[in-house]
């Protein structure tokens, strides 16, 4: 289930050029699938743990590195881990 949470927030954070606020990044996932509600808040914890689980390097659960905080752990900035980057296309 959380790989494919992970997936959509990589693609949404493709979408949005590598790295946007979390909560555009949720609200257009959210959005996309229609939901609101105590349905909307169930997803939106998800996507937080999903997130959590893909950005901590540290964690030796074997869940791949996806994503990074690149404004610091207090930070609602997501972005893409350097290695799974889209290429610039400046």
């Amino acid at each position: 289930m959380k790989a494919k949470l992970a997936a959509e927030i990589r693609q949404q954070l493709v979408d949005q050029g590598g790295a946007a606020h979390r909560d555009v990044v949720i609200g257009r996932i959210l959005h996309r699938k229609g939901l609101s509600g105590p349905a909307a808040d169930r997803a939106r914890r998800a996507l937080l743990s999903a997130f959590e689980l893909h950005a901590d390097a540290a964690k030796a659960c074997g869940a791949p590195h996806l994503f990074a905080l690149p404004f610091g752990p207090e930070s609602h900035r997501w972005a893409l881990d350097g290695t799974v980057r889209p290429p610039s296309t400046s």
